[in-house]
């Protein structure tokens, strides 16, 4: 009696391709992941000044000089006065940091990561 087995498991083929695409997730995850924690980073400076200053009415100046500071310490780079918004309203202050980073991934194909971290400081009790 002839039986005929019947392939199991992955061709060669496969694997590569398998491989490959596990590859460039990886490559792309590695490039992305420091863009990504510094907007982590950049989050927590805001939401942390935006806790210390409640009730009271800081400028303009005085938010960008601590938000300047933090990202100084946490060496934070990339980051400029120019990514800084401010807006006062008749009880509160918005501010915060606005700004996008381009990481070149492969020849003319670039990642675009985009941040708009803003947070309300209520000014009036």
């Amino acid at each position: 009696m002839i039986t005929v087995y019947k392939q199991r498991g992955a061709t060669f083929v496969f694997w590569v391709f398998f491989l490959a695409l596990i590859g460039f997730l990886l490559m792309i995850g590695i490039k992305l992941f420091p863009v990504y924690y510094k907007g982590f980073t950049t989050q927590k400076i805001v939401e942390d000044i935006a806790v210390e200053m409640q009730g009271k009415k800081p400028t303009k100046k005085q938010l960008w000089q601590s938000i300047d500071k933090r990202i100084n310490i946490n060496s934070v780079y990339g980051v400029d006065k120019n990514h800084f918004v401010f807006e006062r309203n008749k009880d509160a202050i918005d501010f915060g940091l606005d700004y996008e980073v381009r990481i070149p991934i492969i020849a003319n194909l670039d990642a675009i990561a985009k941040f708009d971290q803003r947070q309300t400081i209520i000014t009036k009790k």
